[in-house]
């Protein structure tokens, strides 16, 4: 097992968008630009034109045939996405020796000291994103930053089809006036827990002490959301990490997040 660590923004988080949906569309080009869910009883996945109307994954079907009535329901296709996975994760290991898979469709990559044989991160970014989408025929989105949380959640500023990078003396800058579910951890109750008392964004969480934080959400999760709100994160891009199958991303679900269709260049903060 291999573990690297950098004090620059080095550490990718590559993340499909719309996973599934996306494959369907690729393989049928008559779904391209219409909204489409993919599974009938809870929506395992859905295109960014499905999510526009308000439907989201781990969603009951008939919710979100409500939300969206002329959206295309197709059945999942497990083998197509997994021959799509191992294609799209061909081109991480040919990127960086350091791939710490996350599940079916995304990843981190630690890219530090490939400067001289690849380039900066954002142009491996970008060639990474090209590729994918050459090779594999899906949009793929990536943050870049020091820390892998950061990265994670530059990623998710980025979507869809975009790519973001968080220079180490812009951290906090980018990061405080993010509201407080981008945190790790942080879900709807916790969230709406916080709000109940004035904390909404990232910056009202890093005001608070880690006394106040842990008397407010107990011990792990008062140090966890101290550290993060002030991009504390000293966990590795670690190797030889087995990523969730297919099937078993099928039963849990994954959340999405949107950005505008037009972001498809590298964006630095």
């Amino acid at each position: 097992m291999f573990v690297s660590i950098s004090g620059s923004a080095t550490i990718l988080h590559a993340d499909l968008d719309s996973f599934y949906a996306s494959v369907e569309q690729r393989d049928d080009p008559s779904l391209r630009g219409r909204p489409v869910i993919v599974g009938g009883g809870v929506v395992l996945a859905a295109s960014y034109e499905a999510k526009a109307y308000g439907v989201r994954t781990a969603m009951g079907g008939g919710q979100a045939r409500a939300l969206c009535p002329h959206a295309i329901v197709v059945p999942p296709r497990m083998s197509a996405y997994s021959q799509a996975s191992a294609a799209v994760f061909e081109v991480f290991h040919d990127t960086s020796p350091l791939v710490e898979a996350l599940s079916v469709d995304e990843a981190f990559l630690d890219v530090s000291g490939l400067r001289r044989v690849s380039g900066t991160p954002v142009q491996i970014g970008a060639r990474l994103r090209e590729r994918v989408r050459e090779e594999v025929g899906l949009p793929i989105t990536v943050g870049i930053a020091r820390t892998k949380f950061l990265a994670k959640v530059a990623s998710q500023e980025a979507k869809p089809d975009g790519l973001l990078m968080v220079p180490p003396d812009r951290e906090l800058a980018f990061l405080h006036p993010l509201p407080v579910r981008r945190l790790w951890g942080v879900g709807a109750k916790t969230a709406d827990k916080l709000r109940t008392h004035g904390v909404e964004t990232v910056s009202d969480v890093a005001e608070l002490s880690e006394t106040a934080l842990t008397a407010l959400l107990g011990p792990a999760m008062g140090r966890q959301l101290f550290g993060l709100s002030r991009n504390i994160d000293r966990r590795r891009v670690v190797t030889g990490h087995r990523r969730r199958s297919v099937g078993a991303q099928r039963a849990l679900g994954k959340a999405g997040s949107a950005m505008s269709p037009e972001q498809v260049d590298a964006v630095v903060v």
